[in-house]
């Protein structure tokens, strides 16, 4: 099965780049603006040391998943993607989840709204923000005020379920926060260092056994080539027809529980390392 995955990808790669050749000697200028369409569509069907995930094996959980009209904002996820962050939500159950990159809040929103985890998530300020060299026009576009962070969220957090947390993930003091998450989610900086950095401190947050998720594998280069980085050490998969990737911590190696990533029967669904110090 797995050989007739890996053989049916690389044949639509082929297919999707023969064409990208052709457009490259008719039209460069058309090239030229798909180019990175075309990169897209063969990193999400072709990633070394990345394994890859369909959503179905994610176990379903009888809890309905909630998700606000908010369409694919800038600095949001795709709809598909939110919704894969969720189901993996309603799977593990979290009782602490910390966020790397709020922005408007909306994701933090929905992650609230889908547990009764504590969410911790973590933001620079525009105001607070240094050596940005690296930074695409883009991300800086992402720097938001201290005053416009999170600001999707604040209705949903009447009963303080959400707690907002600003500064530098790269000098972010998380001591009080290490190896009591369940969830951890990666979808801040998207320079190669910077999400290299994030995902130390996400594995350091995580408990005995929950997930890191990271957002724009196979949309951004830079994030895609630190994931893959991560993968030549950690198993982690590419969820199927998203921009996820997910590490699960407390899974066997072996192939019948990876596959159906079960997480060890002597440690409960939503407990974190935090529940026996």
């Amino acid at each position: 099965m797995a050989l007739e995955r890996l053989r049916d990808a690389a044949e639509i790669v082929s297919t999707v780049w023969q064409r990208a050749l052709l457009d490259a000697v008719v039209s460069p200028r058309r090239f030229r603006q798909a180019a990175p369409d075309f990169w897209r569509a063969s990193a999400m069907l072709f990633h070394p040391e990345i394994s890859s995930l369909p959503l179905s094996q994610v176990p379903a959980s009888e809890d309905h998943i909630q998700m606000l009209s908010s369409g694919w904002p800038l600095g949001g996820m795709p709809p598909q993607d939110l919704y894969a962050l969720l189901r993996v939500v309603k799977w593990i159950k979290p009782r602490k989840i910390f966020e790397f990159g709020t922005f408007k809040g909306i994701t933090t929103t929905h992650l609230a709204l889908n547990s009764e985890a504590e969410v911790y998530t973590l933001d620079v300020p525009r105001e607070m923000a240094a050596n940005l060299s690296g930074y695409s026009p883009g991300d800086l576009e992402l720097l938001q005020p201290r005053e416009a962070i999170g600001e999707t969220y604040r209705p949903f957090n009447k009963n303080g379920q959400i707690q907002q947390l600003f500064g530098d993930s790269r000098l972010f003091d998380y001591q009080p926060y290490l190896g009591f998450m369940d969830l951890v989610l990666v979808d801040g900086c998207h320079i190669y260092d910077g999400v290299l950095s994030d995902s130390q401190k996400a594995f350091d947050l995580l408990g005995k056994r929950g997930a890191v998720m990271w957002h724009d594998f196979a949309n951004l280069r830079a994030v895609t080539r630190a994931v893959r980085t991560l993968g030549r050490k950690w198993p982690i998969y590419h969820i199927e027809g998203t921009f996820l990737a997910l590490h699960v911590r407390g899974v066997s190696p072996g192939d019948e529980q990876r596959r159906n990533l079960q997480p060890p029967s002597e440690i409960p669904v939503g407990m974190s390392s935090g529940d026996d110090r």
